[in-house]
């Protein structure tokens, strides 16, 4: 299959790589310092004086440096396709090279930008297990290359895993007609729910504080020409005047800063999601979509850990849900990589769940709604408003009653406050159980529902705190590839017998959990 692309030399890309690199620079910037450069803009902003010269040759420096950066990694960046891996190069100062084999490769990526589209080129992203993001980029080759490789991936996973069974005759040997099943086309109007509902871009709030700054400093002024005019003769004249120009310009500025981050947000869904497009090739789930750049997303059923079910307020509002697909990741990342369907109807949840965990776990409940959650132990309640409540406003009062006086006082109203919070927590958990799968929901003012199959836990641990031993109840947690689920404050017996049908199932399993 590779006999057309193999070669002993090292191959380098299209000098278009150059073009990647310049967007990956800028990303990891943006990414990094985003935190401290905003702050700085909006404190360059709100000063007095012209900085454009300055912020120019700043910015052509920048530029310029970046440009270099992005050519020296196109320049030192080599890669070669041997039979079972892919190999890669790269580094200017710091030499490193990845032997990617294709067994650990969950998934192949594409993106194509506008001028990568221009060219026929796009990059490769290779999904691995064990690694947060995708370990290997491969830019501006042809797509001609990138599925060759995808097909040689799939059928060295498939003999690896026909191997390990029975033996079939010439007639199974035969290569299976893949068809691809169209299961959701998002709509423009999709764009802007997407955009609505995401919490992205509230950085930029940062500006808020300088902005408010400056218009005071321009309030004090217009009142002092007022004063100077005669317009303003008292001192009830000059607060009056100033509250009225103080609130019209915070108003404003406020209501523009949230008409800026709507709109942004917006913008950013129809370039990342414009056309969304999900199907089903197999035994592969596939996204397509993106304005200016496409993005092609694909991952293997059998690599996934976890389905999530995400409604946040305005999905709710909405009536909408976002889906996270999530794979392996390493123990020592935080975050786990996740194949993402930004919006979703009530009505496919249960679909997307049947193509997803086929018969397994067909009956997978993903919409928070359901009936078939049953709550946890009301215990749990209690047991919060008295650690996270109670305990800590008596604490507070008790050590600052002789310098605050009645004052300390206060710190009791935290009491009833921490009880709805604790209340709403409990409404929102909620246990699923299958015999081949669960599905566990929680939430506050959103909702989030995790399901995943019992073959692909890990470990399964359970603990007891004093009153919870007096109670009879238990914390339950299962550690799969993806992370870790805790299911608080259930009956201790019955943890004990899901537990044991967890791991039975576990062992008894022929099929592989990743």
């Amino acid at each position: 299959m590779l006999s057309n692309i193999r070669a002993d030399d090292w191959r380098r890309t299209s000098p278009l790589a150059a073009v990647f690199y310049l967007g990956k620079i800028y990303q990891a910037i943006a990414k990094n310092a985003v935190q401290s450069l905003a702050p700085l803009a909006a404190f360059l902003y709100a000063s007095e004086g012209n900085l454009v010269g300055k912020i120019a040759l700043g910015a052509a420096l920048f530029f310029i440096v970046t440009t270099i950066g992005a050519i020296l990694r196109y320049w030192f960046f080599r890669y070669r396709i041997t039979d079972d891996s892919v190999l890669i190069r790269e580094g200017i100062l710091k030499k490193t090279q990845l032997d990617i084999k294709f067994d650990r490769v969950q998934a192949i990526n594409t993106q194509q930008s506008v001028i990568f589209r221009a060219f026929g080129l796009v990059t490769i992203m290779l999904d691995t297990a064990g690694s947060k993001k995708q370990e290997g980029h491969i830019p501006a080759v042809n797509m001609a290359l990138a599925n060759t490789l995808k097909e040689s991936i799939r059928q060295s996973t498939q003999a690896k895993r026909t191997s390990k069974e029975e033996p079939t005759s010439e007639d199974d040997e035969a290569t299976p007609i893949v068809l691809s099943r169209k299961l959701l086309l998002l709509r423009a109007v999709d764009m802007v729910k997407i955009g609505l509902s995401s919490n992205r871009a509230l950085i930029f709030l940062v500006f808020l504080g300088p902005l408010v700054d400056r218009l005071g400093n321009e309030a004090e002024q217009e009142i002092g020409e007022r004063i100077e005019d005669g317009t303003i003769i008292s001192a009830a004249d000059a607060a009056r005047a100033g509250l009225e120009v103080g609130t019209a310009s915070v108003a404003a500025i406020v209501l523009g800063i949230l008409v800026f981050l709507m709109a942004a947000s917006i913008v950013g869904a129809f370039l990342r999601y414009h056309r969304f497009e999900l199907s089903i090739e197999g035994n592969v789930l596939k996204s397509t979509g993106g304005l200016l750049t496409r993005h092609e997303h694909s991952i293997n059923l059998n690599k996934i850990q976890t389905v999530v079910a995400n409604q946040n307020v305005m999905l709710r509002w909405f009536r909408r849900f976002r889906l996270q697909a999530k794979q392996a990741s390493s123990s020592q990342t935080k975050g786990s990589k996740s194949f993402i369907v930004p919006l979703c109807e009530p009505r496919q949840l249960p679909m997307l769940c049947r193509e997803i965990f086929s018969d397994e776990f067909s009956d997978a409940v993903l919409n928070p709604g359901a009936e078939a959650f049953l709550p946890i132990a009301r215990q749990y309640i209690r047991s919060r408003i008295l650690l996270t409540g109670i305990l800590p406003a008596l604490t507070l009062a008790a050590v600052t009653a002789t310098s605050a006086g009645l004052s300390s006082l206060l710190f009791l109203l935290w009491i009833p406050f921490n009880a709805y919070g604790v209340w709403r927590l409990y409404r929102g958990y909620g246990v699923f159980l299958a015999r081949d799968g669960i599905a566990l929901r929680r939430g506050f003012f959103g909702y989030r529902v995790t399901a995943f199959l019992h073959r692909k836990v890990q470990r399964v641990s359970l603990t007891q705190t004093a009153p919870q031993r007096r109670k009879g109840l238990a914390t339950m947690r299962f550690y799969l590839a993806s992370g870790s689920i805790k299911v608080p404050y259930i009956d201790f017996e019955q943890a004990c017998r899901l537990r044991d049908h967890v791991l039975y199932r576990v062992e008894s399993s022929r099929t592989a959990w990743h």
